[in-house]
C-alpha cells in the first residue's frame, strides 16, 4: 500500500518513527535506524513533498508529522490529481495523434467534395476513420444482413468508443435484422449504450454521415465490391440529410416486437390476421368473420401499432415472426 502511495520502505519507518517519538531529530532518526544522515534527510524530503511531515511551529529547523488520518487523505488526493492529470495527458495525445493523422494520414480531401474509395478495404478504413473523428453524430443505413462477424465486431467496437465521447447514434436496418441473432444483439447492445436503431422493409442505398460533413455512400448501389464516394459538399450532404431523416421518421423502433411479444390476440385478431394473409382485402375479411369493414378497420389498426407496422404485408411478416399466425 505504501509503495501504491509514492513511499518507500525506508519513508514509511521513518515516519512510523517520528509519529512514536516526535521529539527526535535526524541523528537521533539515523542511529536509532543504523542508517547515514543523509538517508534519513532524503527520506524527510520525500516525505514534505508527500505532504506528511511539516516544518515545527515549536521547534523550528525540525519537521513534525502531520496527523495520519489527514495525511493519507492527503496522498490519495494527490494519487487522484496525478491520474487525472495522466488520463488528460493520454486523452490530449490521442486527440493530436487523431490531427495528425486526419491531415497525414490518407488521401487530401478534393477541392470538389468527393473522395473515391476503391474496393471494401479502403471504404472500411475511411469509415473506422470518421467514426474515430465523429464528434457529434453517426447517421446509418445499414442494408447488409445479416452482418457478417468482423464487421459487427468493428462496428461494436468503434460505437462504444463514440458513444463514450457523447456521439448520438442513430441507424436504420432492414427489418430482416430482427431474424438474425447476431445482428440483432449488436443492435440491441447498440440501443442499451444510449445508441438508437430502427427497422423498415427497404432501403435505397447504403449510407453512414458523420457530423453532417462528410458521407459515405457506394459507387454501384447494387455492388459494395466497387467501393465508395466519400463526400463533403454540403450540397452534397444536404439532400442525404433528408433522405435520412424521412426514412427514420417511417422506421420501427427495436422495441416493437418486444411490445408486441408481450401482446397475446385474440381469436377474432389472429382470424383476420389469417384472412388478410391468404389475400383477403378489409372487406371481404370482414364477411368471412360476420363483422363491418368499419370494425375490421379498426382491429387492423390496432395491430397495426402494436406491431410497429406500416402496412398490412408488414404486419403479416412480424405476426408470423411472433408465432400470432
Amino acid at each position: 500500500m505504501s509503495a501504491t502511495l509514492g513511499m518507500e520502505a525506508l519513508d514509511r519507518t521513518v515516519y512510523q518513527r517520528m509519529l512514536d517519538r516526535p521529539v527526535e531529530g535526524v541523528a537521533e532518526l539515523a542511529a536509532e535506524l543504523a542508517v547515514a544522515p543523509d538517508e534519513v534527510r532524503s527520506c524527510l524530503d520525500r516525505l514534505f513533498a508527500l505532504r506528511l511531515v511539516q516544518m515545527s511551529f515549536e521547534a523550528p529547523g525540525r519537521f513534525t508529522v502531520v496527523d495520519p488520518v489527514l495525511g493519507v487523505k492527503r496522498l490519495l488526493d494527490q494519487q487522484h490529481d496525478e491520474l487525472l492529470r495522466r488520463q488528460q495527458e493520454v486523452a490530449s495525445s490521442h486527440q493530436a495523434l487523431v490531427r495528425i493523422l486526419a491531415g497525414s494520414g490518407g488521401p487530401a480531401q478534393r477541392a470538389d467534395g468527393v473522395e473515391r474509395l476503391a474496393g471494401p478495404d479502403a471504404v472500411r478504413r475511411r469509415r473506422e476513420r470518421l467514426t474515430l473523428e465523429a464528434r457529434h453524430e453517426i447517421l446509418t443505413f445499414m442494408t447488409d444482413a445479416p452482418q457478417p462477424a468482423s464487421a459487427l465486431e468493428a462496428a461494436r467496437h468503434g460505437d462504444t468508443l463514440a458513444l463514450q465521447r457523447g456521439v448520438a447514434i442513430r441507424t436504420v436496418a432492414l427489418d430482416s435484422v430482427r431474424d438474425d441473432t447476431a445482428t440483432l444483439d449488436h443492435a440491441r447492445e447498440l440501443v442499451a449504450q444510449g445508441g438508437q436503431f430502427r427497422t423498415v422493409t427497404a432501403l435505397p442505398t447504403s449510407l453512414v454521415v458523420v457530423d453532417r460533413s462528410h458521407a459515405l455512400v457506394p459507387m454501384d448501389p447494387a455492388d459494395d465490391a466497387k467501393g465508395a464516394l466519400c463526400l463533403s459538399a454540403p450540397g452534397m450532404i444536404a439532400p442525404l440529410l433528408a433522405l435520412f431523416e424521412r426514412v427514420w421518421g417511417g422506421a420501427a423502433p427495436l422495441g416493437d416486437d418486444a411490445a408486441g411479444a408481450r401482446y397475446v390476440p385474440n381469436e377474432q385478431e389472429r382470424a383476420l390476421l389469417t384472412l388478410l394473409a391468404h389475400g383477403h382485402t378489409d372487406e371481404s375479411a370482414a364477411i368471412q368473420l360476420h363483422i363491418s369493414g368499419r370494425t375490421a378497420r379498426r382491429i387492423m389498426a390496432s395491430l397495426n401499432e402494436r406491431l410497429g407496422a406500416r402496412s398490412r404485408f408488414e404486419a403479416g411478416l412480424r405476426a408470423a415472426r411472433l408465432g400470432w399466425i
